[in-house]
């Protein structure tokens, strides 16, 4: 906890130093931005007014970070975890208040990305370059989505590119270490009909790669030697399309589609020797269409449908002459129709009604041919009091019916119900709380891996129980104080188990508790049209324990899970001033830290990785040139050059610097 109380200091001393400033130099009151409405608990509502914590990284955020891929933003979430296979070119999961990776349903524009194959999501496969914002919902969620949301859920939201302008462009091009180069551009184009009837459509074009080869060290017994990576490169591309239509009677439609592709080398576990040559390419299209409309006054129809086709190849070109030949391939697809209807008569009473309909498949050479059709109908309201202007009180109930046809438990019925309570009217104190039954169903793997999956699965399932209390109050600053517990009970989770010999198979055994609190603060000032600045801090105290015996004396029972910290600490300062020339528009700086505790890397809990600390800035300068807005930025990673891993015999880089160059018009 020490570490704690000396980062709050910092923030606390940080925000009286830039707030005393603030008054010296413009002598008015600072501005808190609103909040944002946000549409991950599909009935719209700010963090403030749910009955869970919901946390929103928004585009001036995005923009911000050091990174340009989903985990950079991600990592510096509250309650998250990311599950780092080596920097840059490494695979990258999940972990959502302390679930498994497999727990977290990941949207897209409202897409599932959660692969059939194994429920996870490769956040390395996607980057933030058309990402107007990301939303997190933390808590079970299968009354909303379905299987997959015990942990909570992320929906990534892109822009709309509507704008003033007829015709619009953005180039960005960076350089850094370890030969890392990338180039992003985007298109854009309004054509307003007549001012009722108009088509707003942008294409992006991205390309990023690097050799790589990276420095670390590796602990040879006593003495630690300066190695490269090797067999780490990686190449990647995608392609976007964005279109939206609009016409007189409020209606909309929005079509997306993304294809990637995004080749790698896979080094593997780092033992001293040589690096391993196995090699692993991606390709993923993901498309979908959106209508919308208004039916009459306060009822409104939104139908969507989504396809998805994604080929994962992974071999190791040294097998190919022996008889163990390392050549896999996993075909995956999957088609989903939606409808919602939804009653918005006020800020109190709403309600949303739905059905869903899907077909997956998975076509390789390492499972049998597997199929799923998975239809579900939902429903899900809000329901508020105003008890005489003292205080408010909002019901959200909801429930879902999902039915699926490779399972043994067909039929799954889930529900939620959360509360929210504004005690005092005269207050912005919010009192939060949800608890419901949530799921998980078996996947692809677990199902027909060849030879040994099961097809009598039957899915995990979890009880949630969420508590929190949200606070906005004037102190220095304007702040945010937010303080979350909570609960997670799993039971009946898959687990590959030894049968006979060295036999393992997938059963229903596991047990496993989640429990935690959050705590976030967060300030935000702006004194004037010039000068503005945040600091954030956030601490997550988390356990995640095995409650199943596998026999008499199991020394692995009541122990913590691998690779699921403790405790982290995450904190951010980002100052922002908007200079009066008409040739420097504005300076930035950001700095963010990150800590985590040891990780266990066994289940009996006797071997672990050690704690890190993780210190990430940089620096950006904008200007005003020929009416384009042009920026540089400048990028440290690990700027105190330390010597860590994330998991296990996959080491990260050591301080490594960036350099990039936009230009938008």
């Amino acid at each position: 906890m020490n570490i704690l109380y000396k980062i709050l200091f910092i923030h606390v001393f940080f925000t009286g130093v830039i707030f005393a400033q603030g008054i010296i130099s413009s002598g008015r009151d600072s501005v808190f931005t609103d909040e944002i409405l946000v549409e991950t608990n599909r009935l719209k509502m700010t963090n403030s007014n749910a009955p869970n914590k919901i946390q929103v990284l928004d585009e001036q955020f995005i923009l911000s970070i050091n990174g340009n891929g989903l985990p950079d933003a991600l990592q510096l979430s509250d309650a998250v975890y990311i599950k780092d296979y080596g920097f840059n070119s490494g695979s990258k999961t999940i972990s959502l208040n302390a679930t498994q990776s497999e727990h977290t349903l990941i949207l897209l524009n409202g897409v599932k990305l959660n692969s059939s194959q194994n429920a996870q999501v490769d956040l390395s496969l996607y980057n933030l370059d058309n990402v107007s914002r990301i939303e997190l919902s933390k808590g079970g969620s299968s009354a909303l989505y379905g299987s997959g949301a015990i942990g909570g859920v992320i929906n990534i939201i892109t822009k709309d590119f509507i704008s003033p302008k007829p015709v619009g462009f953005y180039l960005t091009a960076g350089a850094g270490s370890y030969g890392q180069r990338k180039f992003f551009g985007r298109f854009s184009q309004n054509i307003d009909f007549n001012h009722f009837n108009n088509v707003n459509y942008s294409l992006s074009y991205t390309d990023e790669r690097a050799t790589n080869n990276f420095e670390y060290y590796f602990k040879n017994g006593t003495a630690e030697i300066l190695k490269e990576r090797e067999n780490s490169d990686f190449n990647k591309q995608a392609f976007n399309l964005d279109l939206r239509y609009t016409d007189e009677n409020k209606s909309a439609l929005k079509i997306f589609a993304n294809y990637s592709h995004f080749e790698r080398g896979v080094p593997g576990v780092d033992l001293g020797y040589s690096s391993g040559t196995a090699r692993q390419i991606d390709y993923d299209l993901i498309t979908s269409a959106e209508y919308s409309n208004e039916v009459k006054e306060k009822l409104f129809l939104k139908t969507d449908i989504s396809y998805k086709n994604a080929l994962q190849k992974y071999f190791d070109p040294a097998t190919f002459n022996l008889s163990s030949e390392i050549n896999s391939y996993y075909r995956l697809s999957s088609f989903t129709a939606s409808s919602t209807l939804s009653y918005i008569q006020s800020d109190y009473f709403n309600l949303e009604s739905g059905g869903e309909l899907s077909f997956s498949k998975i076509v390789s050479n390492e499972t049998e041919e597997g199929k799923q059709f998975q239809a579900a109908v939902f429903a899900l309201s809000k329901i508020g009091l105003n008890l005489k202007n003292t205080s408010d009180i909002i019901f959200y109930p909801s429930l879902r019916y999902d039915y699926f046809s490779n399972i043994s438990e067909h039929n799954v019925v889930t529900g939620k119900l959360g509360i929210n309570i504004k005690p005092l009217s005269k207050t912005d104190l919010n009192l939060k709380s949800s608890i419901g039954n949530n799921f998980s169903a078996p996947t692809f793997n677990e199902l027909y891996w060849n030879d040994l999956g099961n097809k009598d699965l039957r899915p995990e399932k979890s009880i949630s129980f969420d508590a929190g209390v949200y606070y906005k109050f004037k102190a220095l600053s304007i702040n945010e104080l937010e303080f979350s517990y909570f609960n997670i009970n799993t039971t009946d989770r898959i687990v590959w188990t030894p049968i006979s010999g060295v036999i393992w198979r997938p059963i229903n055994v596991g047990k496993v508790k989640s429990e935690g609190i959050d705590i976030s603060l967060r300030s935000d000032i702006s004194f004037s049209k010039q000068l503005n600045a945040g600091t954030s801090l956030n601490y997550t105290y988390s356990t995640s324990i095995k409650k199943n015996k596998d026999f008499e004396d199991d020394p692995t029972y009541n122990k913590q899970l691998i690779y699921i910290p403790i405790e982290m600490v995450k904190a951010s300062i980002m100052m922002n001033y908007l200079t009066t020339s008409k040739l420097l528009k504005f300076v930035s700086f950001n700095l963010f830290y990150i800590f985590s505790t040891r990780r266990y890397t066994n289940f009996e809990n006797t071997d672990f990785v050690p704690r890190y600390d993780v210190l990430d800035a940089n620096v950006s300068i904008g200007f005003n040139i020929m009416n384009m807005e042009t920026a540089l930025k400048f990028i440290v990673n690990n700027m105190l050059n330390e010597k860590y891993q994330v998991i296990s015999a996959y080491p990260m880089s050591l301080r490594n610097f960036k350099l990039e160059i936009s230009l938008k018009y």
